[in-house]
């Protein structure tokens, strides 16, 4: 596994996806899913070619993710992957 950023979850954070042109055309061959979650104060983000698809936005201790996978169990299993200490809160919805 490689090393984790430590990021402080109070500040405004965004991280914006790269690899997108894979899962916009059309027609759209991998579903999109938007994800929120609660952070503690401080975590470990660990971005990897693997999950640099995955958009994020951090702030106040609470995030929203775009998450493109095949299943819902996908995007919460490569939300954890990204962030290990992220916590669901609400409807996981698909984009």
């Amino acid at each position: 596994m490689s090393k984790g950023e430590k990021i402080n979850t109070v500040e405004r954070l965004i991280i914006d996806a790269s690899r997108v042109s894979r899962y916009l055309g059309y027609p759209r061959k991998v579903p999109i899913w938007r994800i929120n979650f609660i952070l503690p104060k401080n975590c470990y983000i660990f971005r990897t070619e693997d999950n640099s698809d995955i958009a994020l936005e951090i702030e106040n201790l609470e995030g929203s993710a775009i998450i493109p996978a095949l299943s819902e169990e996908e995007s919460i299993r490569r939300l954890k992957v990204l962030i290990p200490s992220a916590d669901f809160r609400g409807k996981i919805t698909r984009v």
